[in-house]
């Protein structure tokens, strides 16, 4: 494990000393020195404080090198780093996750009607022990949740009322553009395409499918230092039997047509 050696790297690279350190994450300087010199471990909540702090994930505190790693991330994991403190808000791994009784994640669903509650509570374990949870065959080796969908701002690709199953972006630089992304941040839980413009100007825009009520919904800016989970659309679940479009009925009505006078032709024969 190369915590020791990351947190020192980490901390001087972000130019903290182990007291301005210990007064930002609230943590001793005794103890930050006794981690920095491997006399002590943190639990699961220290691992999240400093990794959210640094803009890291757990991997990458614990597992990788960081200091031989330097020169070829250094960019990349400062930007990172700018990031996550400026809110100390978007983790590397999710506050709270579900399980079953083998130990296997389930999936916690999210509906419309517990929207404020989640935007407060994601992280209040209490909170989410009162969402239901499930299991889906297929969805493995990941994190998943699923939100209810509001309104028609994703029509006709996602429509009111269906449910989005996401699987959990522990990086905002892995957003992707115009991918369908979940995004919990200040303003709220959004169902939304995203653009990634981190790089260039520091900003995501989330932007609504629909046509018909484009003047509605607006493309909207939002600051990383506003997120607070972001999780990648995989699954759609829908009631909707909507009836096909009126190029459809035309197909098939011509292709019943077609049936009808080639069973003439035979008959003729």
């Amino acid at each position: 494990m190369n915590f020791a050696g990351n947190l020192k790297f980490l901390r001087k690279k972000a130019g903290k000393t182990q007291d301005a350190l210990s007064s930002e994450v609230s943590i001793g300087r005794t103890t930050i020195a006794n981690y920095e010199a491997a006399i002590s471990e943190p639990n699961l909540e220290t691992l999240l404080t400093f990794s959210n702090y640094f803009g890291v994930t757990l991997d990458e505190l614990l597992s990788k090198n960081l200091t031989a790693e330097s020169k070829s991330n250094d960019k990349d994991l400062m930007l990172r780093a700018a990031y996550s403190r400026k809110n100390h808000a978007f983790s590397g791994v999710p506050r709270v996750i579900a399980v079953d009784n083998s130990g296997n994640d389930n999936i916690i669903y999210v509906p419309v009607k517990a929207r404020a509650g989640y935007l407060l509570g994601y992280g209040d374990a209490e909170f989410m022990e009162t969402l239901p949870t499930f299991r889906l065959p297929g969805l493995n080796n990941s994190t998943y949740r699923m939100f209810e969908v509001e309104g028609p701002s994703m029509a006709p690709n996602v429509l009111n009322g269906d449910r989005i199953i996401g699987e959990w972006v522990d990086g905002l630089d892995k957003i992707r553009d115009n991918r369908v992304y979940v995004i919990v941040h200040t303003g709220g839980v959004a169902v939304k395409r995203v653009i990634n413009r981190l790089a260039e100007r520091g900003k995501l825009y989330l932007k609504s499918d629909t046509i018909a009520h484009r003047h509605e919904f607006p493309t909207v800016e939002i600051d990383p230092e506003d997120v607070k989970e972001v999780w990648y659309g995989r699954m759609k679940i829908s009631s909707d039997f909507s009836e096909p479009a009126e190029v459809y009925h035309r197909l098939a009505d011509l292709e019943t047509d077609v049936m009808e006078m080639k069973s003439m032709l035979k008959k003729g024969e």
